[in-house]
């Protein structure tokens, strides 16, 4: 992404504002909608959100060897992941997942795509040296967190956002927090290979669910944002406190193992600043929030609530226009 692309990025979060938006910076995340696969990389929208970076030094301190004999662990930034014998362990400040190299694990601080975004009318479509192959990567700074996610799963007791590729054949996973640049992983291959080396990969412990049971969720709402399929956002208390109140009555905890797979377009999330909660429908009936907690939920709830943040949406501009 060039600088006139990171400049076109920062004038249609500034076009799409509403009147109604006191604060823009949720918006500006979710244009991230446009999916991972269609970024040439993500380190220029992490200098938009004015993300540093560590020092990559920090993150890869030990030398390890280019190829394993036998499976080796590796901590990286959080995560560990055990290496399977006979592949290759690569530090790069940048991994390119266009020509990422079979076999091989890469521990990088960041990730692009050097594919092209277009090609000529009539020319041969282009094809990455990496499709289709097996290879894994950590980076530092992952991907960005959506309001409403592909899909999401849960590994090690903590809840994974999943984007997928264009070509179907890679998946991106990051621990769904509040944390807007999370390390994430990039695995590639056949649906079975991919899930072998998840199978491989190990995170931290997730925030847990509070005592009583019930979503974690702020003791305060200045805002709620959802984004299906436009970012609306809502700032009237009324309309936050039947949220919140809602949301607060959900207390029937999901027994570990009855989880299910909230995914677009069944999934509605709604961001309420520093959680998020997402709600499936009826082929997934239950309710997740970022700060800990998953409870069964009313199938329809998440449109219920997404339908009250529009209406007062639309409630905020016919008052600006009248005012006007």
């Amino acid at each position: 992404m060039n600088p006139n692309q990171v400049g076109e990025l920062l004038e249609r979060a500034a076009d799409s504002v509403t009147p109604a938006e006191p604060d823009p910076a949720g918006r500006l995340v979710t244009l991230g909608r446009r999916r991972v696969r269609r970024r040439r990389a993500w380190t220029a929208a992490a200098a938009v959100l004015a993300v540093v970076a560590l020092p990559f030094a920090t993150v890869v301190a030990n030398r390890l060897p280019d190829v394993v004999a036998s499976d080796t662990t590796v901590s990286f930034d959080g995560l560990s992941v055990v290496v399977p014998a006979g592949w290759r362990i690569s530090r790069e400040k940048i991994v390119d997942t266009c020509t990422a190299e079979p076999r091989t694990v890469y521990l990088a601080e960041r990730w692009e795509n050097s594919a092209p975004l277009t090609t000529a009318p009539g020319s041969t479509p282009f094809t990455c040296r990496s499709e289709g192959q097996a290879w894994m990567a950590l980076v530092q700074h992952g991907p960005p967190r959506y309001v409403t996610p592909e899909r999401l799963l849960v590994k090690d007791g903590q809840l994974l956002q999943v984007s997928a590729d264009i070509s179907g054949l890679s998946e991106t996973y990051i621990a769904f927090t509040n944390d807007l640049e999370p390390t994430g992983v990039v695995i590639s291959g056949d649906a079975q290979a991919r899930k072998q080396l998840l199978d491989r990969v190990t995170w931290p412990g997730a925030p847990s669910a509070p005592p009583s049971g019930g979503l974690v969720l702020p003791d305060e709402i200045t805002s709620a944002v959802s984004a299906r399929p436009n970012m609306i956002n809502a700032t009237d208390a009324r309309t936050l406190s039947r949220i919140r109140a809602k949301l607060a009555a959900l207390q029937d905890p999901v027994p570990a193992g009855e989880e299910c797979a909230l995914e677009m377009p069944g999934a509605v999330g709604i961001s309420l600043g520093e959680i998020t909660v997402v709600l499936g429908d009826a082929s997934c009936p239950q309710a997740i929030s970022t700060g800990g907690g998953r409870v069964r939920a009313p199938a329809g709830l998440g449109m219920e609530l997404h339908n009250l943040i529009a209406a007062s949406e639309r409630a905020a501009v016919e008052r600006k226009k009248k005012k006007d």
